[in-house]
């Protein structure tokens, strides 16, 4: 396993490669979060056949700052392109939490290198992105928002992570985001930490039925990813867990079906 810095045309990515023929590239959601450490349950428990690549996107996790102003999704696309073009990566299989699903549809549409399946946790919906929350879409919600309502949400987030981590990487964790944050609030009005993502990024994608999707979700969002960009008929959904970040509960059950597609 190498760690190391591509440049792109949106700036440096710190990525964490292993190389193989067959690789997984795992992209995060929105958030501070190293890529690594957030993927890392499920990569340890992947055969020594499968590689992996995880990416940091600007001014997150490892990555150096850069501003975002003025980029659009399709230039985070562009550069995580970029990424798999200069490691030469030429079988791949994505797995993705978050905001990166629509990343991921963009990049399979974009992408001439062969990916072979597409592992979505709780991928944004634009059901959900430009939704109108004056009234919750989802009872169920309700506790986890209690919760956080209650404690706020960065102790809600340190609850989990720290129920989650071991002591070790969940020190390393806080550490890369709380040095980062200071970081972000020290630059210039204006200032830009993500790409842009708009409803017309939804619009016109689509995802290839010969390629496999596996969508991990919540019970409760069955209905709505049964209902979005991401379900073909060669989707499947698999329930399970009680919070976001099914790539830490859910992770037995995400490596095995990544062991599987790649035998």
């Amino acid at each position: 396993m190498k760690r190391f810095e591509v440049t792109t045309k949106i700036g440096s990515l710190s990525v964490t490669y292993k190389k193989q023929k067959k690789v997984l590239v795992c992209l995060n959601g929105a958030g501070l979060l190293p890529s690594y450490e957030n993927y890392s349950f499920i990569l340890e428990k992947l055969p020594p056949t499968i590689g992996y690549l995880t990416i940091d996107f600007p001014n997150t996790g490892r990555s150096p700052i850069h501003d975002q102003a003025g980029k659009k999704l399709d230039n985070l696309v562009d550069a995580v392109y970029e990424v798999l073009e200069e490691l030469a990566i030429s079988e791949y299989i994505l797995c993705v939490h978050s905001l990166s699903g629509i990343l991921a549809c963009k990049l399979m549409n974009k992408s001439i290198i062969n990916c072979q399946a597409l592992v979505a946790i709780e991928p944004t919906t634009k059901k959900v992105m430009f939704a109108d929350f004056s009234e919750n879409p989802y009872p169920e919600m309700e506790e986890q928002m209690r919760l956080i309502e209650e404690c706020g949400p960065e102790v809600y987030f340190k609850n989990l992570t720290q129920a989650t981590f071991s002591p070790e990487t969940n020190k390393r964790i806080w550490e890369l985001m709380q040095e980062k944050g200071p970081e972000l609030e020290r630059q210039v009005p204006g200032f830009q930490i993500y790409c842009e993502i708009t409803e017309e990024d939804f619009e016109n994608v689509s995802i290839e039925t010969h390629v496999p999707v596996f969508i991990f979700c919540q019970a409760y969002r069955e209905k709505e990813y049964r209902e979005s960009e991401y379900c073909t008929s060669n989707t499947k959904l698999i329930s399970g867990g009680n919070h976001h970040y099914l790539q830490w509960s859910e992770s037995e059950k995400i490596a095995t079906i990544i062991r599987e597609l790649s035998e």
